[in-house]
């Protein structure tokens, strides 16, 4: 029994850790997009770690959002294909010339990738600690 309890103990503290750091670096992604302290997302069909976390604002209204975070393009509004579209999946962005960036995990670490095209014509500049990741 002690093992047991053991084994869940270490899974949700693995699981909330992955969360936290999820959520600070979605949180700064949006903040360098909009340039706010407290940017508001739209998430397009569940994101995990984002759907139900209190540090996080979200709008059902695309219309009032800073910044998109998509996991499938399916059904996007033509509202939100003009808004600044991030995705939580690699393959999505690599074959999407709208998308301006991703955050995903690979091999257990967090992934960040940028495409400069897009940033330029959102007019976005991303501080030093992010210019690593553009593409």
């Amino acid at each position: 029994m002690k093992i047991i309890l053991l084994v869940f103990l270490l899974i949700s503290t693995v699981y909330s850790s992955d969360k936290e750091l999820a959520t600070k670096i979605y949180l700064s992604i949006a903040q360098e997009f909009s340039g706010k302290e407290s940017p508001v997302f739209y998430l397009y069909k569940d994101i995990k770690y984002l759907d139900k976390n209190a540090n996080i604002k979200i709008t059902k209204d695309c219309k009032s959002a800073d910044i998109v975070v998509i996991n499938t393009l399916k059904s996007l509004s033509p509202e939100c294909s003009k808004k600044v579209i991030f995705t939580t999946k690699y393959r999505l962005y690599s074959e999407n010339e709208n998308i301006i960036g991703a955050f995903f995990w690979q091999k257990g670490r967090p992934t960040v990738i940028f495409n400069r095209e897009l940033l330029k014509q959102h007019n976005i500049v991303l501080s030093k600690s992010f210019q690593k990741y553009i593409e």
